[in-house]
């Protein structure tokens, strides 16, 4: 089972629009989806055809429109309701010229929230895995759960940025997700290159994390291994048409990869190809988008 952990879910609601300030601005279409990286993640790999549970916080009628998506959408969900009420947040995603998002920030959590989700993670075993992905307001919680799940020996992943990353190395997770803006940030270098962006990988590797899958954009993405083994795969070409949940996908394609292979570059290959299906995409890659693309992703191997 892969558990996605999502402390701050959300409805996005996009739009496709020329957004002028100050104006009134019409939208040409809208849709609204289930939001949060640990969703994304979730409905990815359920598409990709793995097992997999979503787990976090959810408030007042937003969180329940949230649960009830995901019900639509055969997702399995256990999202708590947050002890602290108020309404779960709304993302407003505007598609235009330039892309534009106006994330909302959500309600807070409580220590006794963090003791519930711990709870419901006592059931997580050696052959697991848990995915931690997105922004959080107190890091300690993410600290809190890699420190007891770490106990059970199963995979743990972690997705996200600043300060919550930093702290999280010291658990040692077996893989972490930043992108290349994200990876220059946390050592405040900016229009990070490839060849820095391994060196900045290998650093992290030296505060704790086990491998460091970096993704590029429309540069692809690279593994750096605990082995000192170094992946590189090229993006696919194609129109891009969606950039929120392109990361998210590729840490599920990553994970079916590895489950299904044990091999860091297939599933590394899997991975590219999910990230690249959603980004041509209006919203999360298919499956059978994912395979038609496979072959356009070749994976380069050498040694650090």
């Amino acid at each position: 089972m892969i558990y996605t952990i999502t402390t701050n879910p959300s409805l996005d609601y996009t739009v496709e629009a020329e957004l002028i300030l100050g104006q009134i601005n019409r939208a040409g279409s809208e849709v609204i989806y289930p939001g949060g990286k640990g969703l994304n993640v979730s409905l990815s790999l359920q598409r990709l055809g793995e097992e997999t549970r979503a787990l976090g916080f959810v408030a007042g009628r937003i969180g329940q429109t949230i649960r009830d998506l995901l019900d639509d959408l055969g997702c399995p969900h256990t999202l708590l309701d947050l002890s602290g009420g108020g309404q779960s947040r709304i993302n407003v995603k505007i598609r235009g010229p330039v892309e534009t998002a106006v994330n909302g920030r959500g309600p807070d959590l409580t220590a006794g929230d963090l003791v519930r989700l711990l709870e419901l993670l006592q059931n997580v075993e050696r052959g697991d895995t848990v995915v931690i992905s997105g922004w959080v307001q107190n890091v300690a919680f993410y600290v809190s759960i890699l420190r007891q799940v770490a106990e059970t020996g199963c995979m743990t992943v972690l997705d996200c940025s600043g300060e919550a990353l930093w702290q999280c190395l010291e658990c040692h997770p077996f893989l972490i997700k930043p992108n290349l803006t994200e990876l220059g940030a946390l050592f405040g270098v900016d229009d990070l290159e490839y060849a820095e962006g391994v060196e900045l990988a290998h650093q992290l590797q030296l505060e704790g994390a086990r491998n460091v899958l970096v993704s590029m954009g429309g540069a692809g993405a690279f593994l750096l291994t605990e082995s000192r083994e170094l992946y590189f795969a090229n993006a696919c070409s194609g129109h891009t048409a969606n950039t929120v949940g392109a990361g998210d996908s590729l840490v599920a394609g990553f994970l079916t990869g590895l489950k299904q292979t044990g091999d860091f570059g297939k599933a590394l290959q899997l991975g590219v190809a999910a990230g690249c299906a959603t980004a041509f995409s209006d919203w999360l890659g298919t499956r059978e988008q994912t395979m038609e693309l496979m072959e356009q992703v070749q994976v380069e191997k050498s040694a650090l």
